[in-house]
């Protein structure tokens, strides 16, 4: 975290639009740098509180082999910075995998920009940010392995969140403040994390109740 008022952030991605548009989209970040890949971003690296990353990355029209996906996130992670996908991939197992991979977060392209803010926000205070489809899944994996160990209230609060209800009405259901809501839902978020870094593929094929080789993407 930087002394800036606006978190610092460097945005990979192969899209000329989303490059050149994000920092207009999103004024409340700082984009200190923009890049087309990760090899790109490593040959002249810039400092930074998130890098937004592009979750499938192919290129300016080249055939040559890219890190992308888990290898682009192990990458960075390796270099010490921390990593927000940015994509339209909602498979739950795949963003599952990503966050195993180090990702400390994920935001849709079609989410509001306050949610990416938030995201970039929460990561850089060194919190998890995990979309809808995510906190399905943490609802999905505590029912079905029970070393993922949520507390009631913890439960409750991905319970309601899984099914789209809003802050203010989660905390008025539970009697407690929006911020104590918040951090029940972020404790849960973190539970998560550490589950999927401690577990094998296979592991989470077999919570998700998928068959074996139903990873498909390679580690």
């Amino acid at each position: 975290m930087t002394g800036s008022d606006r978190p610092r952030v460097v945005v990979i991605d192969d899209s000329t639009v989303i490059r050149g548009g994000f920092a207009t989209v999103h004024p409340e970040l700082e984009v200190c740098g923009a890049f087309v890949d990760v090899e790109e971003f490593e040959a002249a690296p810039v400092d930074c509180d998130v890098v937004v990353l592009d979750l499938l990355l192919r290129g300016p029209g080249s055939t040559a082999a890219i890190k992308q996906g888990r290898s682009a996130i192990r990458t960075l992670r390796d270099l010490g910075f921390a990593v927000c996908l940015y994509t339209d991939e909602r498979r739950p197992l795949v963003l599952a995998l990503c966050l195993r991979a180090g990702a400390a977060g994920v935001v849709h392209k079609s989410d509001p920009t306050e949610v990416a803010v938030s995201a970039v926000r929460d990561i850089m205070m060194g919190r998890v940010a995990i979309t809808q489809s995510l906190v399905g899944l943490t609802e999905l994996l505590d029912r079905r392995d029970i070393r993922f160990d949520l507390s009631p209230r913890q439960r409750q609060v991905i319970s309601a969140r899984a099914r789209g209800r809003h802050w203010f009405d989660i905390a008025a259901t539970l009697f407690v403040s929006e911020d104590t809501a918040r951090e029940h839902y972020q404790a849960a978020c973190q539970k998560l994390r550490t589950y999927l870094q401690h577990v094998s593929p296979g592991d989470i094929e077999r919570a998700m109740g998928l068959g074996p080789g139903d990873v498909l993407q390679e580690e």
